[in-house]
């Protein structure tokens, strides 16, 4: 009996490392705007250890750790991507390590942490994977081995990655975020709602995040086009012009960031309550439309 292939999802198609040293690719673009405004947010030396957060899952957290950090990486900076999703760990499958030896084992004293970092094939990246299965996260991110071992993390990398758990899914931000210098929101293309974004973002600056700014991934420039998009993005910019670099026929991810940020290319970007009202409006209309 023949074998029926798995049929491929959208989320197949950018669930993978795409910068490359000399790629000019549109979709790289997208992430080599979102390195350089990290090393802009980063020149004083703050903001090098990065949470990357979301309000649910599947909006794309380990693939933009991923391709930050080897973007990163290509510009001769130090990165480690730490893997602290231990529900639905990631990491191991992007740069296609072994999960085995990780967190787990350096918490319970089996492993020191210059044993549990894994080298990638990519320059200047390396992985911290989550190792035996952790039933209880809590215990871990409160341990002050862990706060030790991103403390040393601090002091040996450019910068560090954390891959999270989602906002409206687990609490471990709670935890994480009295440890990381600021957080990338994530906010899916058409998937996220308002609620979930408004709620998600309420919850981690009451528990004194550092929301530094806002990533909208999976954006779709075919449903951009249906759905007006400049009206909630533009304010006189033809956003699909505009960011022509970032996209192409697949989905690819592009910069947002925060309303109390302004970027060194002085753009008028976006802010996270922007995006969660034109992803609101697009999935409503896609509704409609069936």
């Amino acid at each position: 009996m023949a074998l029926k292939r798995k049929k491929k999802t959208k989320h197949d198609k950018v669930d993978r490392i795409i910068v490359t040293e000399n790629s000019l690719s549109s979709k790289v673009e997208g992430y080599n705007r979102l390195k350089d405004n990290i090393l802009y947010l980063s020149a004083d030396g703050n903001n090098r250890v990065l949470q990357i957060e979301s309000a649910v899952s599947h909006e794309g957290k380990t693939t933009v750790a991923a391709n930050l950090a080897v973007s990163l990486g290509l510009t001769d900076k130090k990165v480690v991507v730490v893997d602290l999703d231990f529900r639905k760990p990631r990491v191991q499958q992007r740069f296609k390590v072994s999960i085995d030896n990780g967190i787990a084992e350096y918490i319970l004293g089996v492993s020191e942490l210059k044993d549990i970092i894994k080298p990638t094939r990519y320059k200047n990246v390396s992985v911290i994977t989550r190792g035996a299965k952790i039933y209880n996260a809590s215990l871990v991110f409160v341990a002050e081995k862990f706060k030790e071992m991103i403390n040393t993390l601090r002091n040996e990398y450019d910068f560090v990655i954390l891959d999270c758990a989602p906002v409206l899914q687990v609490s471990d931000f709670i935890h994480i975020s009295q440890i990381s210098d600021g957080v990338i929101f994530l906010v899916a293309y058409a998937v996220t709602t308002r609620n979930q974004v408004t709620e998600a973002v309420k919850e981690l600056r009451k528990n004194g995040a550092n929301i530094l700014g806002t990533v909208f991934s999976m954006y779709d420039p075919k449903k951009d086009k249906s759905y007006g998009y400049g009206k909630y993005y533009g304010k006189g910019y033809n956003y699909y012009s505009y960011y022509k670099a970032y996209i192409d026929d697949d989905n690819t991810d592009r910069l947002e960031v925060d309303e109390n940020y302004v970027p060194p290319v002085g753009v008028d970007l976006p802010t996270e309550e922007n995006a969660a009202l034109a992803t609101e409006k697009a999935a409503t209309e896609e509704k409609e439309t069936k």
